[in-house]
């Protein structure tokens, strides 16, 4: 079958919408984790973390980051099991848009950093004294 140039262009203007339509579901996704996770982990404490050691800190980060990995591997999942409304329409198939798994994702880490206080505060906090050795900038 020979695709027109009308074709071509309905297609491509689906898949724009079907990228939104994907990015919105991840950053949707993330405000819900992020929120959760807050609730979950509570109001960072900073002069609690002074006293621990940094070897401590080092290893509490390291399983934070393994449960946020999990969460974005569950988000991506999630978000494939999700119908675009479009699929199928004049042989439109949603699966086989890359961003799916592959480039918006990372939007997903990036705004569940951006919506999570326990986690920028964490990663500020380790940053500021375990990265540098010191107080580097108060401001978190």
């Amino acid at each position: 079958m020979t695709q027109t140039l009308a074709n071509d262009l309905l297609m491509r203007g689906i898949k724009i919408i079907d990228i939104g339509y994907i990015t919105v579901l991840y950053i949707l996704f993330s405000m819900i984790f992020a929120y959760i996770t807050d609730k979950i982990m509570g109001k960072f404490d900073e002069k609690k973390q002074q006293k621990k050691s940094k070897t401590q800190l080092t290893i509490e980060l390291v399983c934070e980051m393994w449960v946020y990995g999990i969460f974005i591997y569950i988000v991506r999942n999630l978000v494939e099991l999700i119908p675009f409304p479009l699929d199928g329409y004049h042989g439109f198939e949603h699966k086989r848009v890359k961003e799916l798994t592959t480039a918006i994702p990372a939007v997903f880490t990036f705004t569940y950093i951006l919506f999570s206080d326990y986690l920028k505060n964490k990663l500020a906090f380790f940053y500021n004294h375990v990265v540098w050795g010191n107080n580097h900038s108060d401001s978190y």
